[in-house]
């Protein structure tokens, strides 16, 4: 199971809460976003930079998620796409 999370619009105290628990349970976090976002040194803990663009962070995480992962997302299209392909987006 991975944690991914689409970054642009994650709030920051989210984040933080996400960084803490991966680190405490050591499920891999991986941040999608299309500017720079600050992350903790750890090994669980993943960010993937993707040009700018409308929908470039939805596009890769779709891509990418397996039917066993959580997507953090508030993007209400990006959670019915990756429920489509088994994932979870709460």
């Amino acid at each position: 199971m991975k944690i991914w999370v689409d970054a642009d619009s994650c709030p920051v105290v989210i984040k933080d809460v996400l960084f803490r628990a991966s680190e405490r349970t050591g499920v891999q976090l991986i941040l999608v976003a299309n500017r720079r976002v600050r992350i903790p040194v750890a090994p669980g803990i993943r960010f993937i930079q993707v040009p700018a663009g409308p929908d470039e962070a939805d596009n890769t995480i779709v891509q990418k998620v397996k039917a066993s992962d959580l997507v953090v997302t508030g993007d209400i299209p990006l959670a019915a796409r990756v429920i489509a392909k088994g994932a979870l987006a709460p």
